[in-house]
């Protein structure tokens, strides 16, 4: 089992964690209630702040921590008004003006699932963090399970 497939499937249970480390960062995922939904959220060296959340003009994080959070994308007119601003702009134009585009970052993820495809996309030499231990490792932690083979 490779470690995304052992994040996942740690990342089941209803109140779970899983603690992570990627560019000098410790990532904590842990699994919360956001009103009547449970999400996925990330904290980024056991914080998360507000300013983190913002992005520039061309859709990347403000903050390094953002980067960590989930995009969340929208478009700047409807695509029904497509035709409208065709008229008005031109079509370079109006294609810019409905284009999808990241105007803020969240720090839950709507799913385990969400979240491994982000991180398996974006950060492939993510090291997960043995809760026991404090070792890193790849799918299951090899110190531990020795020791529990002994006992």
């Amino acid at each position: 089992m490779d470690k995304w497939k052992s994040l996942e499937k740690q990342l089941q249970g209803v109140f779970s964690q899983v603690k992570a480390t990627v560019d000098g960062y410790d990532l904590t995922f842990k699994k919360q209630l956001d009103g009547e939904k449970l999400v996925v959220v990330v904290f980024v060296n056991d914080f998360i702040k507000g300013p983190w959340s913002s992005v520039d003009a061309d859709g990347k994080p403000q903050h390094l921590e953002g980067r960590f959070w989930c995009p969340k994308k929208r478009r700047g007119y409807p695509v029904k008004k497509h035709a409208q601003l065709k008229r008005l702009f031109g079509k370079k134009k109006a294609d810019q003006m409905t284009a999808l585009r990241v105007v803020y970052l969240l720090p839950s993820f709507s799913s385990p699932k969400t979240l491994v495809t982000f991180y398996r996309k974006h950060f492939p030499e993510l090291k997960l963090v043995c809760d026991n231990c404090g070792e890193t490792y790849e799918a299951s932690c090899q110190s531990c399970a020795a020791e529990q083979v002994t006992q």
